[in-house]
């Protein structure tokens, strides 16, 4: 009897990416095959999504092909979290499975499909509430992976290929015990040629300890933080529900400036919240023109319901969220472009990428660098 195929197909973040993997290795475990493609698949899981309004259609658009083509359907992830009733109106005929049951907190992940660097999640939940934001909704179980755990998890991770890895969660400095020491751990348990990569940390927890690390660890530690900022207004930022001020963020950037040499530091904006004026989006603007910022990831506004902000007064027009939209996007490829230049010409750590690319240590793409095995140094 021929085994069933299956195919995950995830929407989303670095999460979503890594329980897609678990998802599986599940399915490996209990002897189906992994199609190489959805087409081909007898079983399509979609991880889904629901950051965005948008990526709720993107996820009915796609079960709606699938459904036409007559394939078997299971459907996981954030967007069933919080949707569930209405998804099972739209489509009464598809399996869905909560994540809690479909993905165990204990499973570690072996390899990282198509990847060359992996994603290891250490944490789960957020208990921030920003206004604007559903996650909270959706991942409402802080969680935490413990250290033992992780180092066992990165240290089959490397024996398998990936030397670098991005610890992952969705508010990785609420990580109990402590983002610092977590990372102090695997430094002193691991003596292997690897680095470790941050992924998004919020501005009031890049402490003076993880700042002092990333100058003590500069191999070891990727210098490069993606800190959100999504407004630059002081105003704005209240009725989001952030917790800092335009001038705290500052401070930031010139304490990792000051101290880390290379450093890059990336974030989120977002633009045209319910009542951001003119004036607010400026302020955000000149903020990011003239604050050393590496790379940008601009997101027009998407109302959620069930978000404070999903009830307040829009005051601008789409047509001008626009504009704006695509005026953060031309600063991005400025921003990117100099702080390319910047390096060129000079050497930093690498890790090979897939076709003849590498990336180095602060988040810059470099082209035709043949692969080599573990952390190597190379010219920009």
């Amino acid at each position: 009897m021929k085994a069933e195929t299956f195919f995950v197909y995830t929407f989303g973040c670095k999460i979503n990416q890594y329980e897609s993997q678990l998802i599986r290795e599940k399915f490996i475990k209990e002897n189906k095959v992994l199609a190489t493609d959805i087409e081909t698949a007898d079983i399509i899981i979609i991880n889904s999504c629901t950051v965005t309004e948008q990526a709720n259609k993107q996820c009915n658009t796609l079960i709606k092909k699938l459904l036409n083509k007559g394939k078997k359907i299971i459907l996981t992830g954030c967007y069933l979290q919080v949707s569930e009733n209405e998804i099972k109106k739209m489509f009464p005929t598809i399996q869905t499975v909560k994540k809690g049951i479909f993905i165990p907190e204990k499973q570690k992940i072996n390899l990282f499909q198509k990847h060359s660097r992996a994603f290891l999640k250490i944490q789960d939940g957020c208990n921030s509430f920003c206004s604007y934001c559903i996650v909270p909704f959706a991942r409402n179980n802080m969680w935490s992976k413990p250290q033992t755990e992780i180092i066992d998890e990165i240290n089959n991770l490397i024996n398998n290929g990936y030397y670098e890895i991005v610890l992952s969660g969705i508010h990785i400095g609420k990580y109990e015990g402590g983002i610092v020491n977590l990372l102090k751990q695997i430094f002193n348990k691991i003596n292997k040629n690897f680095r470790i990569r941050l992924s998004s940390i919020e501005a009031n927890e890049v402490t003076d300890d993880l700042i002092d690390l990333l100058k003590k660890e500069p191999v070891r530690l990727c210098p490069h933080l993606h800190i959100p900022l999504q407004s630059a207004s002081d105003n704005i930022l209240k009725q989001m529900n952030r917790h800092y001020t335009q001038d705290f963020f500052k401070n930031i950037i010139k304490k990792l400036t000051e101290t880390i040499e290379a450093v890059a530091i990336t974030t989120d904006v977002i633009v045209g919240f319910p009542t951001e004026t003119e004036e607010d989006f400026n302020q955000t603007y000149n903020f990011l023109k003239t604050n050393n910022f590496a790379r940008l990831h601009v997101f027009p506004f998407s109302p959620r319901k069930g978000t404070v902000a999903f009830n307040l007064k829009q005051i601008s027009t789409q047509e001008e969220i626009k504009k704006r939209v695509t005026k953060l996007l031309e600063l991005d490829k400025i921003l990117r472009n100099n702080f390319y230049n910047k390096f060129t010409g000079t050497k930093r750590n690498v890790v090979s990428l897939k076709d003849s690319k590498a990336l180095t240590d602060n988040y810059l793409t470099i082209e035709n660098i043949p692969y080599q095995k573990g952390i190597f140094e190379t010219t920009i």
